[in-house]
This record gives structure tokens, sequence and C-alpha cells, in this order.
């Protein structure tokens, strides 16, 4: 798939995968306000970053565990055996990852960048550097996402 670059902004030259994997914050609250080429492809983003894969072989054997702060501020995830107890009362489990959990009430911008952390870790690996090769193809990848 061919991305839009912005032509705007401070992430001007940079296409939607690139943002969201640098500021999530920014990419949502960009969301409302683009239009043409970029509207619809920051739209079949949105749906994607909600419906993320657990990467690997197993699957289907794993969940995904968010952990949050006691007044709801995000604080990690991790895959974990889905037949394993829950870690705390201040965790949920999804059976895939979504980008969106730091939205609980409203937006964690230091949440964003730990779920990113996290992410990053999870897919790319802790030494591998998000070019924008790597942020295009896995977000272009629809094999990466649920019903997508």
């Amino acid at each position: 798939m061919s991305w839009s670059t912005i032509k705007f902004s401070k992430y001007k030259g940079k296409t939607l995968p690139e943002v969201i994997l640098i500021d999530l914050d920014w990419f949502y609250w960009a969301l409302p306000k683009l239009y043409g080429k970029l509207e619809a492809e920051a739209q079949d983003l949105a749906m994607k970053i909600r419906a993320i894969k657990i990467p690997g072989p197993d699957r289907k054997k794993l969940e995904v565990e968010y952990w949050y702060e006691r007044d709801d501020r995000f604080r990690g995830f991790t895959f974990v055996k889905a037949s394993s107890a829950q870690h705390s009362k201040w965790s949920t489990r999804l059976p895939h990852l979504d980008l969106s959990r730091c939205l609980r009430r409203q937006y964690d911008k230091r949440g964003g960048r730990i779920l990113l952390r996290d992410f990053r870790k999870h897919y790319f690996g802790d030494r591998k550097r998000l070019t924008k090769k790597r942020c295009e193809k896995f977000f272009s990848d629809r094999s990466n996402f649920i019903g997508a």
C-alpha cells in the first residue's frame, strides 16, 4: 500500500503509520480533522489499531493483559496464557491488542508512551528501530489484524 504524506503540522513529511508509532496522542487528536485520502487512511488505521493480532504461533492460547494504576492510568501490557489467573483487579484482558486502551476515560499521554514502548518491544523487538519502512509494512499487512 502506498501511504499519503502529511503536509502540515510537526509531522509534515511523515505518513500516518509512522505517526501512530511515534505519537498516538497526535493521531487521535488529528483523526476528526483529516479529510480526503488522508481521512480514509486514518479511518482504516483507527480500525486496525483496535484489533492487532498477538504475534507468534501460540497466539490462540494467549491474551493481552493490560495493567492500570488505581487512578485508571495505563501502566503497560504483556501476553499471558488465556487459562492463567488475572494479574490484579486493576487489569483487563482481550484476545488481541488494542492500541486505544490508553483512552479509558480521557487520553493519558504517559500511558500512550508506555503502550507504544510495550508494542515496539513485543512486535518489533527491544533493539529494533522503527523506520518508516517497518511502520508502513506492519500496517499494510492485513494478516496482522483481526477482520481486516
